[in-house]
């Protein structure tokens, strides 16, 4: 940038300065011209809205999938003396649980006990070499991957007693859902290099 051109910019600038402090009053305070729409049922929003669909084979011509939606809302504000600033909070595997107790609960069933479920008999049988789906099976319903996570601890309980007793009727009790036949199917295999030896695996439908 040459000089001349410097200089051609800072009168510029002095001449906004003086225009600026000549026409606008002082204490007078500008309008935010950029502003969030008003209606008239109710206050503006926006909203995010996901959807998991798992297809189920039905060995037919039709096509039946199993979904499960999650849906946010959030208000927008119309002025900004509604605007605040909360606490942002990280995402822990206490508030997916939640999340899914919520939606669970909107089916008419027990959320957090039927998600205790769903947790022991990921932990009786083994998702493995079930490609994307089966790891995010795992992670999801295995408490134990989360570090110092103390408010899990329920969960973290329902984990190790199907892990360590091999049987979920504790948890059957309490819920009659069982999560995982709806999109999954148990199968006993028999390890390669031990064929005396029985697992359980799920297998996606």
């Amino acid at each position: 940038m040459t000089e001349n051109t410097k200089f051609r910019w800072l009168c510029s600038l002095l001449v906004l300065v003086i225009l600026v402090g000549k026409v606008v009053p002082q204490g007078f305070q500008f309008t935010n011209p950029i502003r969030f729409p008003y209606s008239n049922t109710g206050n503006p929003y926006i909203g995010m809205f996901v959807a998991i669909a798992v297809p189920i084979d039905l060995r037919g011509p039709a096509d039946l999938f199993f979904s499960a939606n999650f849906e946010s809302s959030y208000g927008l504000p119309s002025n900004q003396s509604l605007l605040s600033y909360p606490p942002i909070y990280a995402s822990t595997r206490q508030l997916i649980y939640q999340l899914l107790e919520s939606k669970i609960k909107g089916y008419g069933y027990p959320g957090k006990k039927c998600l205790q479920r769903a947790i022991c008999e990921a932990a009786e049988y083994t998702t493995e070499n079930y490609g994307v789906l089966g790891d995010i099976l795992h992670v999801l319903l295995t408490p134990s991957t989360s570090r110092n996570d103390t408010n899990v601890e329920d969960y973290a309980k329902s984990e190790e007693y199907g892990r360590t007793k091999g049987n979920c009727k504790k948890y059957k009790k309490n819920c009659g859902l069982s999560i995982l036949n709806l999109f999954s199917v148990v199968k006993d295999t028999y390890a390669m290099y031990n064929p005396n030896t029985l697992k359980k695996e799920i297998s996606m439908l």
